[in-house]
């Protein structure tokens, strides 16, 4: 007859309702994301990538705008507009 060690169960945790976890947004975000948030087209953002107007690091293949990057990006095209 064979011999089967009994599983141990790993104790529940029930987040409490005093202790929420904090929302973090990323602060890295992909070109699609860049578009969402600023409201351009992902073209423009490509175009904006390759023109040099918005910095983006590259992460194996694709492209990673810090949210700074992508405010200061839109902050430099309201200027420019308002000139």
């Amino acid at each position: 007859m064979a011999h089967f060690r009994k599983k141990r169960s790993s104790p529940v945790v029930v987040p409490s309702a005093e202790t929420p976890k904090p929302k973090t947004e990323p602060r890295g975000m992909r070109v699609a994301e860049v578009s969402a948030y600023t409201g351009a087209t992902v073209c423009a953002v490509r175009a904006a990538i390759r023109d040099g107007a918005l910095f983006a690091i590259r992460v194996g293949k694709r492209d990673v705008i810090l949210r700074e990057d992508a405010d200061a990006w839109l902050n430099e095209l309201r200027r420019k507009a308002a000139a």
